[in-house]
């Protein structure tokens, strides 16, 4: 595990679908270390329902094991009304348009709604910072863009898995 892990603290932790296709299946050593340091670290996961659908849905293993032990649950969509999140979601597209030289239309969904997550978090929960987990550069470009932009820069952080379990050449990763 990494020494001082960003899951650590009263951090609310939203995680992409690329974080449980990196760790693999549980039965993946990978899966085995992210477990241990979330749970080490009382952390519960915030899976949006996106994220979740991108995964294959709750029922499949690596999401229905997390939920069933708790240290994952599903969340729901920024609220439509919900201005600054919206505006953080439509930032985040953008700047993953650019990036990715693609249309906004196009832009994965999932990524855009990470974004809107963090700054509602912040917001209406009172949280001190939000850690957005997800291996997507442009991803992660754009929710970073998203977040200063509405002023929340040093409470919004984007790490990948490496920066929780570490780097480990006998990892096997195990896709689908």
């Amino acid at each position: 595990m990494v020494d001082e892990s960003p899951l650590a603290g009263e951090n609310e932790v939203l995680v992409d679908a690329n974080v449980f296709f990196a760790v693999g299946r549980p039965s993946n050593r990978k899966y085995d270390r992210f477990r241990q340091e979330v749970t080490r670290t009382n952390t519960v996961l915030k899976l949006p329902h996106r994220v979740v659908g991108e995964l294959g849905g709750p029922e499949t293993e690596r999401v229905e094991t997390a939920l069933d032990e708790g240290w994952a649950e599903i969340v729901d969509a920024p609220d439509v009304e919900d201005g600054d999140a919206l505006a953080a979601s439509d930032i985040a597209r953008r700047t993953i348009a650019t990036e990715t030289g693609s249309p906004e239309h196009e832009v994965e969904k999932a990524d855009t709604v990470l974004a809107g997550l963090a700054i509602q978090y912040l917001r209406d929960r009172s949280v001190e910072s939000v850690v957005v987990l997800t291996a997507d550069i442009p991803a992660r470009n754009g929710i970073v863009k998203a977040a200063e932009s509405q002023g929340y820069a040093d409470a919004v952080s984007v790490c990948g898995v490496s920066d929780i379990v570490g780097d480990d050449p006998d990892d096997s990763m195990t896709l689908i």
